[in-house]
């Protein structure tokens, strides 16, 4: 059931042949469905017995995100289809488990899990996935993402699998993390998201193509992108602003404008390394405090100490303390 949230729909659906749904009706529906979520396109299934279709859908005033499973099926989109589109817009692939194969422009992909790919909705295409197979598609203007990159259409890596690691798993995290946000979160934050979604697909596709995101400091896919390695090297307490700007391909004054409102990088670190000190405290309550310091990236224990205060309020002691006491009421 479709539900309108400000500027932005999410919808459920589910298909599946019983006992009272043949495939014919099972698969009229889920093409109507396809067609709402993502683009019009014939589908057929692959191979024999029962079928199940099922997705959730967030459409925006000009993009939309599908999070997509089924059993083995095959996805056409025909000349017809393509001569009646009412726009044209670039897909995006990202295989969250199973695998595809889609041909376009005379080139077959092999999508598997962890893999992200682009095509461009105005050219044939066919695409068979495997049983179970999961995807998180997104689907924006050509126009939009073409003029954000400053690329020609003729430029666009089509029809390349590539794997969602380094740079390009910050886009593809953003996304996953989008696709799986409740109904009330993509409301609350809808105008952001459809303002980024663009502008993190141009920065997908000039990585693509070896080039450099033209991402400002301020935009969601920077802030991603610091985020990522942060939450990778936190626990290192050698970690140097240096290193993490050379990481993000980023100088140290974008490092810190990016970081700006939140008191810099060097605290968003050490929120980092409390949270996960915290979670080591009430995981194992007799793990020495000195050991709790080094597996959280605190250089000493002193730093430790006054670091855990500056953000709680009380010393990492007094925390556990709170919890053995709080066990002991219940």
């Amino acid at each position: 059931m479709m539900q309108g949230v400000g500027i932005a729909s999410t919808a459920s659906a589910e298909v599946q042949t019983t006992s009272e749904v043949s495939a014919r009706q099972a698969f009229e529906q889920w093409e109507a469905i396809v067609a709402d979520a993502v683009l019009p396109s014939i589908i057929e299934p692959i191979g024999k017995g029962q079928w199940h279709g099922k997705l959730r859908s967030t459409q925006f005033d000009h993009a939309s995100l599908t999070l997509m499973t089924s059993s083995a099926q095959r996805v056409v989109r025909t000349k017809r289809q393509l001569d009646q589109a009412a726009g044209e817009f670039l897909l995006v692939n990202i295989v969250v488990d199973g695998a595809n194969w889609t041909e376009q422009n005379g080139r077959i992909t092999e999508g598997g899990a962890g893999t992200i790919a682009f095509y461009d909705s105005a050219r044939p295409i066919e695409s068979r996935t495997t049983e179970d197979a999961v995807s998180t598609i997104v689907r924006a203007p050509m126009s939009d993402v073409l003029d954000y990159a400053g690329l020609l259409r003729d430029e666009l890596p089509i029809a390349k699998a590539l794997p969602a690691t380094g740079a390009m798993g910050v886009v593809v995290d953003f996304f996953r993390g989008m696709a799986a946000l409740s109904v009330k979160e993509t409301d609350r934050a809808a105008n952001v998201l459809e303002s980024q979604i663009a502008a993190m697909l141009s920065s997908a596709v000039l990585l693509a193509k070896g080039q450099s995101s033209p991402a400002p400091a301020d935009s969601v896919y920077t802030r991603q992108q610091v985020l990522s390695v942060l939450r990778q090297r936190y626990t290192d307490p050698n970690l140097t602003v240096d290193e993490v700007a050379h990481a993000c391909l980023m100088s140290r004054r974008t490092l810190y404008r990016v970081c700006e409102d939140i008191g810099g990088p060097a605290a968003l670190v050490r929120r980092m390394r409390v949270e996960h000190a915290r979670r080591l405290l009430r995981a194992d309550p007799n793990r020495q405090l000195s050991a709790i310091a080094a597996a959280s990236g605190f250089a000493t224990d002193r730093h430790f100490y006054r670091a855990f205060r500056q953000e709680t309020g009380v010393t990492p002691g007094q925390f556990r303390s709170q919890l053995d006491a709080g066990k002991r009421r219940r």
